[in-house]
């Protein structure tokens, strides 16, 4: 049992340093943003967006475990938990445990794939803004 928790936690961990590790990028991308050319920030959004639509497949499959697991938890009772336990089985208890690490997965999968949609706002939001500023 514990070496499942490790396992994921060591997944989850590996998927939420990407993700920080991608918010970073973008931080530094709107930091450095003043020194950008226009050329030079469009290369950028068109590399988020390819990165971006890299991960649409795997929300859209995160999304639908989700929905999976949504209907699997409403028939997952407090009072048919506290007996699975009470009479110890295993079997739906361990389903029930599969589920739930499923379900943080999913989130987690989530999270990247909002991650990079936010990467690629700013850096629309960025290239907005200089078109603005180079009107003036």
């Amino acid at each position: 049992m514990n070496i499942n928790l490790d396992e994921l936690g060591k997944k989850l961990h590996a998927k939420l340093d990407s993700s920080i590790d991608q918010l970073k990028a973008a931080k530094t991308h709107l930091e450095d943003v003043k020194k950008e050319t226009e050329a030079a920030i469009q290369t950028k959004l068109n590399a988020a967006k390819d990165a971006l639509d890299a991960k649409k497949q795997e929300a859209a499959v995160a999304k639908a475990r989700l929905e999976e697991l949504v209907e699997a938890k409403k028939t997952e009772t407090k009072a048919a938990v506290e007996e699975w336990k009470a009479n110890r089985d295993l079997k739906k208890l361990e389903k029930r445990a599969e589920r739930a690490e499923k379900d943080a997965e999913a989130f987690v999968e989530l999270a990247l794939f909002y991650a990079a949609e936010a990467q690629v706002a700013i850096l629309e939001a960025v290239a907005a803004r200089k078109d603005a500023d180079d009107a003036l």
